[in-house]
């Protein structure tokens, strides 16, 4: 993680060899975009919303250029500096995949976080940035549900069984349709007919830039 630089991700300070051993990272002062959402949502606009969406695109953008997988990607790990100014953070699940690797493959489940992951993590361990892309969806699904809860009431046999029957999450009331479709490219059963995260920034841009919102 030493070797990430960029604006939209939690910098890694240092560590201090202590027992346990600790680590010291950027301060994001407004905390995890979910709960800010939640508690501010009021004062909060879709337009901002999708600004802070692109930073996260971006940041994942990043990722994907030195092959590196988060794992973990949501909205309680996107970090608020301030309103207008998003990081993402928690790279404890996060993998660097090796010179023409495509995908990580985990050897077991874990108590992994199943609502955000994409199917072919569930059903065969495997994850790459086409499975980012997927927690990406998500991510921007609980962002316009103002820190809303995906699946809420469902459980994992429940969320499958919506794949298996090309069933999603419902559009958020009040989300751009257009964003909503983006979200839907994002769910795409196979891998490769996922957009890229590059594809992603050139959407979002393009839509910030040029939309009434």
């Amino acid at each position: 993680m030493s070797a990430l630089d960029h604006k939209h991700i939690v910098r890694l300070i240092g560590v201090c060899e202590v027992d346990p051993i600790m680590i010291v990272m950027e301060l994001a002062p407004l905390g995890p975009l979910n709960q800010y959402l939640l508690d501010h949502g009021f004062v909060v606009t879709i337009k901002d919303i999708i600004a802070l969406l692109l930073q996260v695109a971006m940041a994942m953008q990043y990722l994907e250029s030195k092959q590196f997988i988060h794992r973990d990607l949501a909205a309680r790990n996107v970090l608020l500096v301030n309103e207008k100014f998003a990081k993402v953070s928690d790279f404890g699940m996060s993998r660097a995949l090796g010179i023409g690797k495509e995908y990580y493959k985990a050897k077991s489940a874990s108590k992994w976080p199943l609502k955000w992951y994409a199917p072919e993590c569930i059903y065969y361990f495997k994850f790459s940035t086409k499975s980012d892309v997927w927690s990406y969806g998500v991510t921007m699904w609980e962002s316009l549900s103002y820190g809303q809860k995906p699946y809420e009431g469902m459980d994992g046999q429940d969320i499958l069984r919506l794949f298996r029957e090309n069933r999603r999450l419902p559009k958020p009331e009040n989300c751009p349709q257009e964003i909503y479709q983006l979200m839907w490219k994002c769910w795409q059963f196979r891998p490769e007919d996922r957009p890229t995260f590059s594809e992603i920034c050139q959407t979002m841009t393009t839509y910030f830039l040029c939309s009434n919102i």
